[in-house]
């Protein structure tokens, strides 16, 4: 019997491969947009060689260069194991992973509780919202209080972290009988994680720590943040302090000091056991409200908790702030806008004023800006630049700090530029493109590197400008240093080994001396001074508080400088030759980073507002009240540092492979109407260089969907190896009575697998190169008219091989709303293809075995995809232009063809009935906001922004022959809006809704020529998942 295989079965049908191709995209996103992102901070940096540290309940993992931080490490973890465990009366089962790093200027810690990992870096946490504590004892202290504190709140094992819901529902290819099922027009992803805790929260009892363990503090900076914010009453609402959402970085941070502030409160009227029991009634498997949490441990709601909180800290600040009005002396405002302005510089002849701003921005991220006094302008010269900078003493070049883009290992360090306002600073073409790309790290014209990695911030010129001091990071301390502008020579003129800290160096008028501000771990923070020639510290500044931001008087006889020894940041004078202290502000907030003006004494300061940091400038004296010199008397000495040198510690071992446990996911799903259920699983090495995450899902019928993502990052370029397979079944009745043969069922099955690798550029963008296998075929169960002989037929329909090339970027400036409303920037990829396929023709007719025949399709593809972004129109609105266009260079079968409807695409038409070898496509979208703050929490979801859009596109995919028109493939148009909601769920899971309506405005090509033309009308889509479907009016 010769088998006429149906369209379904094989023919130019879409089966295989149109089912591969969505099966390929549905991965993608459940990948992407389900499930939690790890810590990805770090490149591979396979050049570090890892040791590994074992002490009774830890295992420390580091690298060269860390032998030291790595023993100080020990301790300090050991010291926090048996408070914290005895708090919260839990013990781990077994030792924590601590991996340690020193491979970035990055200060920042993470705790991955269902691993009972924690990951350190070493550098110190330097933030202008935050007092200095002993970092190291800190951090270790901090993440280890959330492995501890979550696990007690667990609702399930802690292999189980959450389980997914998913719901994919297809579009109706009415007019095609050769599709088994369409694109997705609903794609839903849901978790439910089984550990449920607000951040405020988790935050503020890892900060609060434990009894005998208290590395950290409730320091001046965390009062002045909450007390400007009780004041002018913008404290977050209990709701808004349950999540992180879209808040700029400033309403970040106020989670971690309102959470902090809010456990204190807990403690001080309830007890510090309630922290505890807080989290004891959070186990609870159908508990999700903290609030009814909070009930049980302490008898009152979160919520009037939460009032209860405010209406104390209202009193309290009321109180402070009758003590200061009427006698406040805090200048006048120069600059307000943002919630970062910065150590102000005047310039040599007092007539300019350079300070770092985030200029409005959403976080924290600052550029170097002057401002001129004459004409009361004000010019950005330099993005990216942090801590303080400094003006060369014959002027107008400045020199600033900026993290510099990745070196050949990935490490991004601090290093120091200088700019020349009076050069051109207007790139050339071929620049501004290679920016636009992502390919040029070119400086532009006015600018200078001047060191390669050294890890410098904090740069200040000598009198002579003959030489710059600065401050040198690593090893988790900072030190002195001294290097000369000729031939660009270094020396040190200290050698902290210890967790100290150096800032702001300055200059003494003569350049006999430099001050600067020293925290040393055991103390606080003073300002000491050192001969510029070397020779040895000595604390001139010490008070019970933090004294900070060393100035030096034009004449050399004083010191301005910051200080809270009273509790708030105001400025004081320093004598150098008496020893006197005189006030020089008062203010309400907080007054920091000093400069005096060389020509008329008049200091400039950063001052903490309404509004976050800005610059205010003191005229005359100020407040000038003696204050009693043996309050800043200079310590005697301090106790010697322990060092362990960077000898091997005792009992260390080399680094081998070592997985972490491995986390299951169960998995429920509605897939076209079918139920299935499944896992995810996943498990990756200690150190992040192997993981592995798999996949499966099965329904009754046995339609099956199975997954394996392999990644191997020991080399430079991720290496990685995937594979799926997708099984189909279709129930139906097929009668050929001129064959004689009956078709019951088919089973249609696709699978692939990829080898490839990928690697991160400096200049932000990706390459990644992959070699594709993929397979498709057809099983049939079959009988002839009459129900004899029945028999199972199978066949494959595809099979091929390609090597594809892509080169990604993504430069989407960082906003509070970047995911719902990208305002500026762009996203684009370009991909390559070199296709060999083998497609079914037929059968071999002279056999009496069933043997394919397949004509080979080998060809070149071509793929590019361009989103750009641009701020217009009021507020937060944004139009969103966007280009997709692609070329295939042969004759193909319509099975390789390019397909230019859905929610990808034209979501005017379905994804199927725009087809060809060549495709082109313009969309816009005006993006606008409906509500930024709705702040409103039901049950576990809690609602944050909503935001419409109106689209509208023109796209045509055709093959460039005379069948172009008689099958109606011209240029095809759509309209349609877009809804857009962001909410947070379970106080931790992204929430992304969007609901599209679009209208086809053209006739739909013909299948066929002849076939009467029909409009494509109304479409809808629905998506709900951690993120959006990015391209402009379409995925």
């Amino acid at each position: 019997m010769v088998i006429q295989p149906g369209k379904k079965a094989c023919r130019s049908g879409r089966t295989g491969r149109s089912s591969g191709r969505i099966y390929k995209i549905c991965l993608a996103l459940l990948l992407s947009a389900s499930l939690p992102a790890g810590a990805q901070f770090d490149a591979n940096h396979p050049e570090l060689r890892w040791k590994v540290l074992e002490t009774a309940h830890f295992k420390i993992y580091y690298h060269q260069g860390l032998a030291s931080f790595a023993g100080r490490a020990a301790k300090a973890a050991e010291t926090v194991y048996g408070p914290v465990t005895a708090f919260y009366n839990f013990t781990p089962d077994e030792k924590i992973r601590l991996i340690l790093k020193d491979t970035d200027d990055y200060a920042n810690g993470a705790a991955f509780y269902y691993h009972n990992t924690m990951e350190i870096w070493a550098s110190n946490l330097e933030f202008e919202l935050r007092g200095d504590t002993n970092w190291l004892q800190n951090v270790i202290a901090h993440e280890f209080t959330h492995i501890v504190a979550l696990q007690t709140a667990r609702k399930g094992p802690r292999r189980l972290p959450a389980i997914y819901f998913h719901y994919l529902g297809y579009q109706n290819e009415e007019r095609r009988d050769d599709i088994l099922t369409g694109y997705p027009d609903v794609f839903a992803s849901y978790a439910v994680p089984l550990t449920i805790v607000p951040p405020w929260f988790a935050e503020g009892t890892a900060q609060y720590m434990a009894p005998g363990v208290r590395f950290d503090r409730w320091d001046s900076h965390r009062d002045m943040i909450l007390r400007m914010a009780t004041l002018k009453n913008r404290l977050l609402t209990y709701d808004e302090m349950g999540v992180f959402g879209s808040k700029t970085g400033l309403g970040l941070e106020k989670v971690y000091d309102h959470g902090y502030a809010l456990t204190l409160f807990i403690v001080n009227t309830f007890g510090e056991d309630k922290l505890p029991k807080i989290y004891n009634h959070m186990n609870s498997l159908w508990r999700t409200d903290f609030d009814s949490a909070v009930r049980g441990a302490i008898g009152i709601s979160g919520r009037e908790l939460h009032r209860r909180w405010v209406a104390a800290l209202k009193e309290r600040y009321e109180a402070q702030k009758s003590e200061v009005e009427g006698r406040l002396a805090d200048g006048e405002i120069l600059q307000g806008k943002g919630y970062f302005n910065l150590h102000p510089r005047w310039s040599p002849d007092g007539g300019q004023l350079a300070y770092l701003s985030n200029r409005g921005g959403d976080f924290g991220r600052t550029a170097l800006v002057v401002y001129t006094l004459s004409d009361s302008s004000s010019e950005t010269l330099a993005g990216g630049a942090d801590t303080a900078p400094d003006w060369s003493p014959d002027a107008p070049r400045l020199i600033f700090a900026r993290r510099s883009p990745p070196d050949r290992h990935g490490s991004r360090f601090w290093d120091l530029y200088t700019v020349d306002p009076t050069v051109s600073r207007g790139p050339g073409l071929f620049q501004k493109t290679g920016a636009t790309l992502g390919l040029s790290l070119k400086l532009p014209p006015d600018q200078n590197r001047l060191t390669h990695g050294l890890r410098a911030s904090h740069p200040a010129y000598s009198p002579d400008g003959k030489q710059i001091a600065f401050v040198v990071n690593g090893r988790g301390s900072t030190n002195l240093a001294v290097m000369d502008v000729e031939d660009g020579s270094v020396r040190r003129l200290t050698s902290f080994d210890d967790g100290s800290q150096v800032y702001t160096p300055r200059w003494s008028p003569d350049g006999s001396q430099i001050a600067c501000s020293v925290f040393h771990p055991e103390g606080t923070r003073n300002i000491a001074m050192v001969p510029a020639r070397g020779g040895r510290l000595s604390t001139v500044i010490s008070s019970s508080g933090t004294d900070r931001d060393p100035c030096w008087t034009p004449d050399g006889a004083g010191l301005v400088f910051s200080s809270d020894q009273d509790g708030i940041f105001n400025l004081y004078h320093f004598s150098i030759t008496d020893g006197s202290v005189h006030r020089i502000t008062r203010v309400l907030g907080g007054a920091l980073q000093p400069h005096v003006n060389p020509n008329d004494r008049r200091i400039a300061f950063s001052h903490y507002g309404a509004n976050g940091y800005e610059i205010r400038i003191l005229s005359g004296k100020g407040a000038w009240e003696r204050v009693p010199s043996a309050i800043f008397q200079p310590e005697t000495g301090r106790p010697p540092a322990v060092t362990f040198g960077d000898d091997p510690v005792p009992n260390s071992r080399s680094y081998g492979n070592e997985f972490s446990t491995t986390s299951f996911f169960p998995r429920v799903a509605v897939d076209a109407g079918k139920i299935k259920l499944g896992i995810f699983a996943g498990s990756n090495d200690v150190l992040n260089k192997q993981s592995l995450l798999v996949g499966a899902m099965a329904a009754r019928d046995w339609d099956l969907d199975l997954f394996a993502v392999y990644e191997y990052r020991r080399w430079r370029p991720t290496v990685f190896l995937e594979a799926y397979r997708a099984v189909r079944h279709e129930e139906e009745d097929v009668l050929n009575r001129d064959e004689n043969f009956r078709i019951f069922s088919q089973t249609f099955t696709i699978s692939g697998v990829e080898l490839g690798a990928r690697h991160r550029l400096g200049a932000g963008g990706r390459l990644d190169a992959r070699f594709i296998y993929n397979l498709s075929s057809t099983d049939q169960d079959v009988a002839r008219f009459n129900g004899m002989d029945e028999v199972s037929l199978g066949a494959t329909t595809h099979h091929g091989f390609n090597f594809a090339f892509r080169y990604s970027l993504r430069n989407v400036s960082r906003t509070r709303d970047r995911e719902i409303n990208p305002r500026a920037g762009r996203e684009m990829w370009f991909r390559y293809d070199r296709q060999f396929n083998f497609f079914i023709s037929g059968f071999k007719e002279d056999t009496s075995l069933l043997i394919e025949t397949f004509d080979r399709y080998f060809y070149n593809r071509f793929t590019l995809n361009w989103n750009e972004y641009l701020p217009v129109g009021p507020g937060r609105s944004a139009l969103g232009l966007r280009f997709y266009g692609g070329l295939i260079d042969s004759e193909v079968d319509d099975y390789f063809d390019f397909f230019l409807g859905g929610l990808p695409y034209m979501k005017g038409y379905t994804f199927y009935s725009l087809e060809g070898r060549r495709a082109a496509m313009f969309r816009a979208a005006f993006r606008f906001p409906i509500r930024t703050r709705m702040d409103r929490q039901t049950g576990p979801i809690y609602s944050d922004q909503l935001f419409g859009s109106i689209f509208a596109g023109i796209g045509r995919a055709w093959d460039g022959n005379e069948m172009d028109n008689a099958l109606n493939r011209g240029w095809k148009r759509d309209v349609g809006v877009q809804i857009r909601y962001d909410a947070t769920s379970f106080y931790t899971f992204p929430t992304r809704a969007s609901l599209d309506v679009a209208y086809g405005m053209d006739t739909l090509p013909r299948v066929v020529p002849g076939e009467k033309l029909e409009k494509s009308g109304f479409k809808f889509y629905f998506t709900l998942l951690f993120g959006y479907l990015q391209s402009v009016g379409g995925r």
